[in-house]
């Protein structure tokens, strides 16, 4: 799975429209707001007042991204930055709001989705961006983590607790990635982006869990696990994700003692 974000241009109309509709037809709520806030089969006006350009009626100056899954040519999430909070964004909404199309949840995209978003904030100039979702969200609690995102507290909002997360882009980290650009084989699978490719799991330690690594493998017809295509260990914002299966590695190595 490769994905970036791209803004909308009228080569992405089809993605749009497939996109959209198939998630109006699961009955789901569309976030974030921002991609349903016009009617997308008037392309050319959601095209031309997708972006928020004036604070104005409670809005602020935003960029709203569409998450382009390369290898499927699919539209298959959005993000919006805004620029600044307001008061209310500062207690509920947060400066990135993003939601992942029914059918492509479970894969990792929110992770890897809100990493590009934060790519983009450190453009905009934002070093501290909040992030804000519902208690019960669990899946977005944890790819908010996962990105480095702090709780500060809970707060009650319409009847309907939400988490407030931080991620402090001024600080960094380089415990969670490593590059070897000196090897001869850099980067060592295909389709990878050298740019964020992480040398620090050379040897994925999640082999050893077969079909419960959660990686993209496949067989080879003599039986032999080929992992030649899988950028999980490679990502740094999966370096949380493996941490967490390590327990699942060290059962096993008990197992066999």
């Amino acid at each position: 799975m490769t994905l970036k974000l791209v803004k909308l241009e009228p080569k992405y109309r089809r993605h749009l429209n497939d996109m959209m509709s198939q998630w109006y037809a699961t009955g789901e709520k569309i976030v974030p707001y921002a991609i349903r806030r016009l009617d997308y089969r008037d392309f050319d006006n959601y095209l031309a007042n997708l972006d928020v350009k004036d604070e104005t009626e409670g809005l602020v100056p935003d960029s709203t991204f569409f998450c382009l899954d390369t290898e499927q040519d699919i539209f298959v999430g959005a993000v919006n930055i805004r620029h600044r909070l307001n008061d209310r964004l500062l207690l509920d909404g947060g400066h990135i709001g993003d939601g992942v199309l029914p059918s492509q949840r479970r894969r990792g995209v929110a992770t890897r989705m809100i990493a590009l978003a934060l790519e983009e904030c450190k453009k905009l100039g934002i070093d501290r961006v909040l992030m804000v979702c519902d208690k019960d969200n669990i899946g977005s609690a944890r790819s908010i983590r996962r990105n480095g995102g702090v709780l500060e507290n809970e707060v009650e909002v319409d009847g309907v607790v939400e988490q407030r997360y931080w991620i402090d882009l001024r600080r960094q980290t380089h415990y969670d990635f490593f590059q070897h650009r000196e090897c001869e084989y850099f980067p060592c699978h295909q389709g990878a982006d050298p740019e964020t490719f992480s040398c620090l799991f050379c040897y994925c330690p999640l082999y050893a869990l077969g079909e419960n690594c959660g990686g993209s493998f496949t067989y080879t017809k003599d039986g032999i696990k080929d992992c030649s295509r899988c950028l999980r260990p490679h990502r740094r914002e999966n370096y949380g994700a493996i941490c967490e299966k390590m327990s699942g590695i060290l059962e096993l190595a008990r197992k066999k003692a």
